[in-house]
């Protein structure tokens, strides 16, 4: 009898221990991501000098529309060092006494992923000059609010080399690379 219930406890084990299986064949298409953009969008900086209020003071630099938002997206091959962003003039002339400022603030807003650092101020060239170093696969959220806050500015370098009838549209450009 002992033999029995043995013998009967086993083979249900057996008939509780047997699966059924299927595979699944699962395929991911990954691609790299460089994706940047500037908010606000369709807004031109406007930078200016304007008469003082009081004689003997220095002119006063007018400024509107002077910030904007870097946003990106990243997603890089692995193996890869990271990206940076750069920025630089392109086209245009900054008037003669003047230089372009463009200071960068450190990231801000719910993006996620290695977002890099910013490079705090630089004057702006015909060179180009990084001012977010070291981003890996990241996302900095959309919109104003959202990534590096730019703001460009201007200092008068020269008074002798004013030229009040000047005036000028440059064209700067930022580039997300590889580095």
């Amino acid at each position: 009898m002992r033999v029995i219930i043995i013998m009967l406890f086993c083979s249900s084990s057996l008939l509780f221990g047997q699966r059924n299986q299927n595979d699944v064949t699962a395929s991911f298409e990954l691609q790299e991501i460089a994706l940047l953009g500037l908010e606000p969008r369709n807004t031109n900086v406007v930078l200016g000098l304007a008469a003082p209020s009081n004689s003997g003071d220095k002119a006063a630099v007018v400024m509107a529309n002077n910030s904007k938002w870097l946003n990106f997206t990243s997603a890089v091959r692995q193996g890869t060092s990271g990206r940076n962003i750069s920025v630089k003039i392109e086209d245009g002339n900054i008037p003669k006494g003047l230089v372009l400022k463009l200071k960068t603030t450190a990231y801000q807003g719910g993006g996620k992923g290695d977002l890099g650092s910013n490079v705090q101020e630089i004057t702006l060239g015909y060179h180009s000059q990084v001012i977010v170093k070291n981003i890996g696969g990241a996302f900095t959220g959309n919109g104003s609010g959202n990534g590096y806050k730019l703001t460009y500015f201007l200092e008068i370098q020269n008074y002798d080399a004013l030229d009040v009838k000047s005036s000028e549209t440059i064209t700067v450009s930022l580039t997300l690379s590889d580095f």
